[in-house]
Formats: C-alpha cells, structure tokens, sequence
C-alpha cells in the first residue's frame, strides 16, 4: 500500500508539480469537465472564454456513476438525464449540459452546467400551468402561407 502511495504521489508531482499546496482536484490539468466550443481553437481568447463553458471538477473514472470519461479532461458520458414519475409528470427531475440556448450571450448558454457538475437536478415540468408559472420568455412561432412563385 504504501508503494501505491508513493506511486501515485510520484505521478501526480510529475502532472502538477512539485509544490502540493496547489494541487486541486478539477483544476485544469487533473479530472475536470471543460466543454469546448467547436471553434474555439479559431477564435480570440475573450471569445474563447465566451464559448468554452467551464471547467468544473468532475471525479471518478470509466466505472464511476454519472461520470463523464475517465481521462483528465472528461469530454465523454452522460449530458442529459431525468428522472421522470409517470403517476405525477409534473414532480420530474432532468439534469442537461451546459444550457437551454446556444447563443454566449444568452443567460441559459451555460446556466445549467454548475447543476450537471454537481449531479444536481432541476424541475422539468410537464402540464401547461406549472410550464407557465416558470416561464422567463415565450417566443410564438406562427406559419404563414407560402407565397405564390413569380410574385
């Protein structure tokens, strides 16, 4: 046991460093979620942080409950759950990653992250009257007839 210890020690000194008063666990180079935009390899680092949505720490492995990969950067594994009872819809849990919208600027970009990261779950409604007691914003789409061609 001890030379496990020792081994382990070892690895993470040749990881992190030498100094372990600053060893975190889910800092940036040892088991943590970073969600990477696609473009952010192509983009400025203020849009890079816009983007990019974390990280957060994320332990455990492959065999791990909920866990999202088994390597440093975890970048695989479950985004959305839920937990749903069917003799009371309304009572349903889910957990999504990283957010409700896929505009930056949106306040639901990322706003759901810090509750997957956590294993947390929120409220996921199901008749209108509860889905309309926690609406923020509508957007009503209406069809309109196709216009005639040559006009």
């Amino acid at each position: 046991m001890l030379q496990s210890l020792s081994e382990a020690v070892n690895d993470l000194g040749r990881k992190l460093g030498d100094d372990m008063n600053v060893w975190r666990y889910g800092q940036e180079r040892y088991k943590h979620a970073l969600i990477t935009h696609p473009l952010s390899d192509a983009v400025d680092d203020e849009t890079r942080r816009l983007l990019n949505v974390g990280p957060a720490p994320r332990g455990g492995n492959s065999y791990t409950l909920n866990n999202s990969g088994g390597g440093d950067n975890q970048t695989a594994g479950p985004s959305f759950r839920i937990i749903v009872e069917t003799g009371n819809w309304d009572a349903a849990v889910g957990a999504n990653n990283p957010g409700q919208s896929g505009d930056p600027q949106s306040p639901h970009y990322r706003d759901l992250f810090d509750l997957w990261a956590e294993d947390r779950y929120f409220p996921a409604y199901y008749s209108r009257d509860k889905i309309e007691s926690v609406i923020a914003k509508a957007l009503v789409l209406k069809p309109t007839r196709p216009r005639e061609q040559g006009r």
